[in-house]
């Protein structure tokens, strides 16, 4: 037989847990980043992440693989996107189904690869404290294929010999 006592402790724990959910729920929303950005956005505060890898802003390359390094403050999350020419937007890369971000943490670092397409790639970098506060940084790659880097080493060796 049930009594009114056990039905009480029952919805308690209930209630307990129910608000353990949405607790645990609304701290991991704050901790992610929108997997689409426009391709205007920009920046609503300065200096929250500072990249460091690539040094320039425009570059290239003839790797496929391209480090990627920034620094900023412990605790802003730092998520890394892609640019689509097909959508006009910036969408968060995965790696296996995982978003390549993290959150920064007493080190002040953080550090990422991405595979490289041929010809232009564009990237963004945001650092966040939550959705109103984050700092965006575009960069793009270029990456130079083989005939190209064969034709540049031919000059070289001509103009030395």
């Amino acid at each position: 037989m049930v009594t009114k006592r056990f039905i009480r402790t029952v919805a308690k724990c209930s209630l307990v847990l129910m608000l353990a959910i949405v607790m645990m729920s609304t701290v991991a929303q704050a901790n992610t980043a929108p997997d689409v950005l426009p391709g205007t956005v920009e920046s609503t505060v300065q200096d929250l992440v500072i990249l460091k890898a690539p040094e320039q802003l425009v570059s290239s390359t003839n790797n496929r693989k391209l480090p990627i390094s920034a620094t900023a403050p412990q605790g802003v999350l730092v998520s890394v996107y892609r640019y689509n020419y097909v959508t006009g937007c910036y969408h968060k890369i995965t790696l296996n189904d995982i978003p390549l971000e993290s959150i920064v943490g007493s080190t002040m670092l953080f550090a990422g690869q991405v595979d490289l397409n041929s010809g232009a790639n564009k990237f963004l970098i945001r650092g966040a404290w939550d959705d109103a506060a984050y700092t965006v940084v575009k960069f793009d790659v270029n990456v130079l294929n083989e005939g190209f880097m064969d034709r540049i080493k031919g000059v070289i060796s001509t103009i030395f010999n």
